[in-house]
């Protein structure tokens, strides 16, 4: 393919309302009490909040989430069934015996179904339940590890240091780490690749919510010593944290030493679902990283409003045509490609487009949908780019097929071309 990447400055600028042109886009904003916090629109990614965004910390039973995607992966590709049975071996047996971390109790002669752990993991953060489930899947605690490390690679996470499948500090596990791990070494990566996991979970299986949403549950452990299962996430309907005027559904907690107290939520409201990621929240007690992620949900909601920015078919700019050797027209019409609604802030006046082109000219035939190039956002602002760290774009695609002309056609284009040279 011929790669003509010219980068055009064509800055377009479209008022929003009423005010000055010259008016900066700048958002009102807050900060929120913990060493890193984001917030993300689900669907499109766009960074709504950013407060030490790129730097790898603890992330305790959040890891779980990278886990439970497998999971909902292998089931959906019948690798697993809900209904496949899982029998305890001695490491999970002990794991779930220490009343000091998040578990259900274990039989050591116990069988559980692939359901029953995957709720229990997700509700009550347990951590054999999550080993089990990694085992089921992978055959051992290391494959499963080499699993989760290479999904995150999928997905462009660079930053993240994954020991063990649950969020664990390793000196939990003692002598069963996974060889070539610290003996007290924990997984961390930073908000930015939380809340991509977070969005490619609830995305990609978004019936995940249907269980992140149970306040209570018991624990289906198929004896008579069922354990009732209380969320970790107390924004939820009945729990210490709830706020009627989030609808929040999900998603992970994660508490160590290490990490300190961490959430990623997420919720919908007047058709935008956040995902939000609070780490290391300081305070006195656990409860801070809820009244932390409330205060944030509460901004994004309060200070930013839907803006169609993109509109598919619809030029924007003077950049609305591309050459076309040898077809029936010479231009064809371009346009984005689909269409893109964004969240600005209330204060924003303008937005400005601006357009790159991955091609300068077409050669006939072309079909209608062709790509020459990307419209995106311009501006230093966070909220214009997602949360990839990618400008918030689109492409730009011709609107019309051209078929090609006959050679009659050609040659007299030929002449005119060499007389307007000629003068």
């Amino acid at each position: 393919m011929k790669k003509f990447w010219v980068k055009l400055t064509l800055v377009i600028t479209v008022l929003l309302g009423f005010g000055l042109p010259n008016q900066a886009m700048a958002a009102s904003t807050i900060d929120v009490n913990a060493r890193a916090a984001l917030a993300i629109d689900a669907k499109t990614g766009q960074v709504l909040y950013a407060k030490n965004a790129d730097q790898a910390l603890p992330i305790a039973s959040m890891t779980k989430m990278v886990g439970i995607y497998l999971v909902l992966d292998a089931v959906k590709s019948g690798k697993l069934s809900w209904d496949q049975e899982v029998a305890v071996d001695a490491l999970s047996y002990r794991i779930s015996q220490n009343t000091n971390l998040s578990n259900v109790p274990l039989r050591s002669d116990g069988k559980y179904t692939v359901k029953a752990l995957y709720q229990a993991a997700l509700i009550s953060s347990a951590n054999a339940a999550m080993m089990l489930l990694g085992d089921a899947l992978s055959g051992n605690q290391a494959q499963f590890i080499t699993a989760m490390q290479n999904q995150l690679h999928k997905w462009g996470i660079q930053d993240a240091t994954i020991v063990n499948s649950t969020g664990l500090n390793n000196s939990e596990l003692g002598q069963d780490i996974v060889a070539g791990t610290g003996a007290n070494a924990e997984n961390s990566m930073s908000a930015r690749s939380v809340a991509i996991v977070a969005q490619h979970l609830i995305t990609d299986f978004p019936e995940v919510l249907q269980t992140t949403k149970i306040p209570k549950l018991k624990f289906a452990s198929g004896n008579s010593d069922n354990t009732m299962m209380e969320n970790f996430n107390h924004m939820l309907p009945g729990l210490s944290s709830y706020d009627a005027s989030l609808p929040v559904d999900g998603l992970k907690t994660g508490t160590t030493d290490l990490a300190g107290a961490n959430f990623t939520g997420t919720v919908e409201k007047n058709g935008l679902r956040l995902i939000t990621v609070v780490m290391h929240a300081n305070g006195p007690d656990h409860e801070v990283r809820f009244s932390q992620t409330a205060q944030l949900m509460k901004y994004v909601y309060g200070e930013y409003v839907p803006v169609a920015v993109f509109k598919a078919g619809t030029s924007a700019g003077p950049s609305k045509q591309i050459a076309v050797k040898r077809g029936t027209q010479e231009h064809v019409a371009i346009a984005p490609a689909k269409s893109m609604t964004i969240y600005l802030p209330k204060s924003a006046t303008q937005v400005q487009y601006q357009y790159t082109a991955a091609k300068k000219q077409l050669s006939a035939p072309e079909t209608a949908g062709t790509r020459v190039g990307t419209l995106s956002l311009a501006g230093n602002a966070s909220y214009l780019t997602n949360v990839s760290g990618q400008r918030l774009s689109v492409p730009m695609a011709t609107q019309k097929t051209v078929k090609k002309t006959n050679v009659f056609v050609l040659i007299w284009r030929g002449i005119v071309e060499f007389f307007s040279n000629l003068f």
